[in-house]
């Protein structure tokens, strides 16, 4: 489980909210990602498909992982390694199909903050300080690259490269380098506005073939 939450944690950037001076901003690194993430601060549903490379540095090893996330307003389901994670806006339920079994718990308004991708996307604009890098192509993609430092000594990343796809002006990947030599990058694979029902967010629990942990 322990993967899983860094994947989720990365995946909303489980951020701190410490005030950087304005000397520490890039104003052109700014006004790229208020732009880039201007699209979530709505209701509109989407899926996100994405890939999660897992690298460690020290003993060479790599992890490649595809999963999805639906995505509405402070809804979410993420699919990734086998595990279900759903967010109705006030229960969370994860879901481990291997072991046939949910554990369902309602997160409070911290824990919702670490949560909720609409607050958390856009929560570079505090705790970082921010650099405009430039333009790059990756897999025949053109993008722009902005890098983002951390002001607390004791976060666990050293740095944080956010790229944005330069046609669409949408997030295409976002790479964590970690301290202790493990980065992680996710990229979006594709990303489609659709209808999604409510329900979607939330697990069955009137199913009779699972173990149900309920921490509520």
């Amino acid at each position: 489980m322990k993967g899983i939450h860094i994947i989720i944690a990365f995946l909303f950037c489980m951020l701190n909210s410490i005030a950087f001076s304005q000397d520490a901003v890039d104003p052109k690194a700014m006004a790229l990602l208020d732009k880039s993430t201007s699209s979530f601060n709505s209701n509109k549903s989407s899926k996100i498909d994405f890939s999660c490379l897992i690298e460690n540095t020290q003993s060479n090893k790599k992890q490649n992982l595809k999963g999805y996330l639906l995505l509405k307003g402070e809804k979410f389901k993420l699919s990734v390694a086998g595990v279900d994670t759903y967010f109705d806006g006030k229960t969370e339920y994860v879901y481990m199909p291997e072991s046939a079994e949910v554990t369902v718990s309602e997160p409070g308004k911290e824990e919702v903050k670490k949560l909720n991708p609409i607050l958390i996307i856009t929560s570079y604009k505090s705790g970082y300080k921010m650099l405009y890098i430039g333009e790059t192509t990756d897999n025949g993609t053109a993008v722009e690259i902005v890098e983002l430092y951390p002001e607390d000594r004791k976060s666990p990343y050293a740095r944080i490269s956010i790229s944005v796809d330069k046609s669409s002006m949408k997030p295409h990947a976002i790479k964590l380098q970690g301290k202790n030599g493990v980065n992680t990058t996710i990229t979006v694979d594709k990303s489609t506005e659709m209808a999604i029902e409510d329900r979607q967010f939330a697990f069955d629990l009137t199913r009779k073939d699972i173990e149900i942990i309920d921490l509520r």
